[in-house]
């Protein structure tokens, strides 16, 4: 896999040591001649060989695979021009902003049968795919409440009129896209497509800053919170008539979780060893890739489709 970068934020700055570790040396990074220092000191630091500045660049540097982790309102259009390169594409959380953009998205990559997949964490960490195996033991689900609230390192900022892109409603900012995103996928993967959606926001300057998201799935109610605005425990809970989960850790880098049955059994599931949150989705793409499997990827589409659903109606609500 000839992998080319795209971006140089935060999320870059986090996965880089991470692919490194794998032993995947990104092939080329993107930057912006505003980033132009902090480019130069990531191609350096991870012996990355094409700086480039320009998108073209990057297009045409031999790179097989492109990794978007740009702001959220530019990952559709990024994408797509990857994609109509022949290129496999790893697009950053959340994939698009509206479902017709991955859809069209999808329908390029399945004409090219090429791999495009979502970096949504949670699907390939190993305590998240234990704990789907043993949802049926929960008996008829009824009630989920999943909490990711985390005070950002830009919110200060941005209470003193800075805005960033993570708070920039023009660029698809907010609690919502930033953080829910990881609840949203969660229910998608556990409970399917909600048959009603309903968002309340705290709104600032046209940004939802924290939410409560709530999913009605008939006879089971599903409650996502997020914050950017204030700390929270961010422990969650599945109940259903036979016993819950109890999960202690945001659903983005699940470690461990325990079962509790109304009988008194309670049984814990844990990792070991502890490995970066990033790294088991980084390994399943490079398989992904190295094997061709377009039948993952598009279970993993669908599971993108759902969540990209609820997070355009969400927004609409809040934005009318």
């Amino acid at each position: 896999m000839r992998l080319a970068v795209l971006g140089t934020g935060k999320i870059v700055q986090e996965a880089l040591p991470v692919l490194e570790g794998l032993g995947i040396r990104p092939h080329a990074i993107l930057g912006t001649e505003r980033s132009r220092e902090r480019t130069e000191a990531l191609a350096a630091r991870y012996r990355i060989p094409r700086r480039c500045f320009r998108y073209e660049e990057v297009l045409e540097s031999g790179a097989d695979t492109i990794y978007v982790a740009l702001p959220n309102s530019l990952h559709y259009a990024y994408a797509r021009r990857a994609l109509e390169g022949g290129l496999h594409v790893l697009v950053e959380k959340p994939a698009v902003t509206a479902l017709a953009q991955l859809r069209e998205l999808r329908r390029l990559a399945a004409g090219r049968r090429l791999v495009l997949a979502e970096a949504m964490t949670l699907h390939h960490l190993p305590a998240v795919l234990a704990l789907r195996e043993q949802m049926a033991r929960l008996g008829p689900l009824r009630l989920a409440g999943l909490n990711f609230s985390q005070y950002s390192s830009r919110y200060d900022a941005f209470l003193e009129g800075k805005t960033a892109p993570a708070f920039d409603p023009a660029m698809a900012g907010g609690a919502l896209m930033d953080l829910n995103v990881y609840n949203i996928h969660l229910a998608a993967a556990l409970f399917g497509s909600p048959r009603q959606i309903r968002y309340c926001a705290n709104l600032q300057r046209g940004v939802d800053t924290s939410g409560v998201l709530t999913l009605d799935y008939g006879g089971m109610k599903a409650v996502c919170v997020a914050a950017k605005d204030c700390q929270g425990a961010n422990t969650s809970f599945i109940q259903g008539e036979l016993g819950r989960l109890e999960l202690t850790e945001p659903v983005s880098s699940l470690t461990s979780w325990e079962l509790v049955l109304r009988s008194g059994t309670r049984e814990r599931f844990e990792t070991v060893p502890r490995s970066h949150r990033m790294s088991c989705e980084f390994a399943a793409f490079r398989r992904m890739i190295d094997e061709k499997d377009l039948d993952r990827a598009e279970e993993l589409l669908d599971l993108s489709e759902i969540a990209v659903a609820i997070l355009e109606e969400a927004r609409a609500q809040i934005t009318g």
